[in-house]
């Protein structure tokens, strides 16, 4: 076998073959869009990449949990050591949602989401935020390269290859439709293959940053890795299928279904954070503090904290921060927990964790 060149984007395609689930795709996104409505709307994001990093990272063999995450977050060790991988994901997402305010998504902006993906000591750290330098290929553990079921182009034509696909995702003259164009853009960069390692993770990253760039969202909340997961085989052969008959409107209507799933989903979980979080405000609407709003802010941001993380992020004193904490005790909004060969104590938004 030898390394498989996938055509430069843009692609021709036949829409009727993909019309209807472009339809119903871009209906159900429309609907989550509706959501930018929302008194607070940025308070989504925080929640909503702590399940998709959780999710996404699944598919690459990763066992950590939601909580598991938070926990680490909030300076726990946790039982799986694959957890900062998950943490990184969630990590690239929030810089990503920042830098995106101001910059388009090119080569440099791929490789400094990689180099955060891959910081300390996990899979693949050591060619971070660096395009490969050899060749591999894909195929089951143990496997040589006569057996593989994917060899990528080689290192020499990476740069060329990203530099065409960076180009197709700010050309805004193509006529193609957002979500296809999303469709292409994810399986040619699966293709082209040009880390080492976190190729899926960024592939997948992508996906919702592109769409938000180009304004079909007013967040990057719709997450296409639950249903990756779910349909794993399909979503893997799908993708292979293209490489073998170079036919990429099975890929789309697969993705296209993917999105529609997806959004659904996305917008039964925004409805359920959004009753959470008025609940809480009714709940602690008698707590006269200039502190509590904020406090209600940060709890959705790390359903997991410390004393210390909410002195930080209100910029207030230990006493005010404890007084504040004991308050929302009181009134079983969050829970205190106490851990077994720790003399700190910690805190858990159970509500929200359940949730996600």
């Amino acid at each position: 076998m030898k390394p498989y060149l996938p055509p430069r984007l843009p692609i021709k395609l036949d829409y009727s073959l993909f019309a209807r689930e472009l339809s119903r795709a871009s209906f159900e996104l429309g609907k989550l869009e509706l959501q930018k409505k929302l008194p607070n709307p940025q308070l989504l994001i925080a929640p909503l990449t702590l399940k998709e990093a959780t999710v996404s990272s699944k598919i690459e063999g990763t066992r950590s949990t939601v909580t598991d995450v938070a926990k680490y977050e909030a300076g726990i060790v946790n039982r799986f050591s694959d957890v900062v991988e998950v943490a990184n994901y969630r990590k690239s997402m929030l810089w990503s949602v920042d830098v995106l305010k101001s910059h388009d998504i090119n080569i440099d902006f791929i490789k400094d989401l990689h180099n955060i993906l891959l910081h300390g000591k996990v899979r693949g750290a050591g060619a971070r935020g660096k395009f490969r330098s050899e060749q591999v290929y894909i195929g089951k553990e143990g496997d040589t390269i006569s057996q593989a079921t994917y060899i990528p182009p080689q290192p020499v034509l990476i740069q060329d290859y990203m530099e065409n696909l960076c180009g197709f995702l700010v050309e805004k003259r193509h006529k193609d439709d957002e979500l296809v164009r999303a469709a292409l853009i994810h399986y040619q960069f699966e293709a082209i293959h040009p880390f080492l390692d976190g190729n899926g993770r960024i592939g997948r990253l992508i996906i919702p940053l592109y769409l938000y760039k180009r304004k079909k969202l007013f967040q990057p909340v719709l997450y296409l890795s639950g249903y990756f997961d779910r349909n794993r085989d399909k979503y893997l052969r799908t993708l292979h299928d293209v490489d073998i008959k170079g036919k990429y409107e099975k890929w789309i209507k697969f993705f296209l279904k993917a999105v529609e799933t997806q959004a659904i989903e996305t917008c039964k979980l925004v409805d359920q954070i959004e009753i959470l979080m008025k609940d809480t405000e009714k709940k602690s609407s008698s707590y006269m503090s200039p502190y509590c709003h904020g406090f209600i802010q940060f709890i959705f941001a790390r359903p997991f904290f410390r004393t210390s993380d909410l002195m930080a992020e209100l910029k207030t004193n230990r006493s005010t921060a404890l007084r504040m904490t004991k308050k929302f005790v009181s009134l079983e909004i969050i829970s205190k927990i106490k851990l077994k060969n720790s003399k700190r104590h910690f805190y858990a938004f159970e509500d929200l964790l359940k949730i996600l």
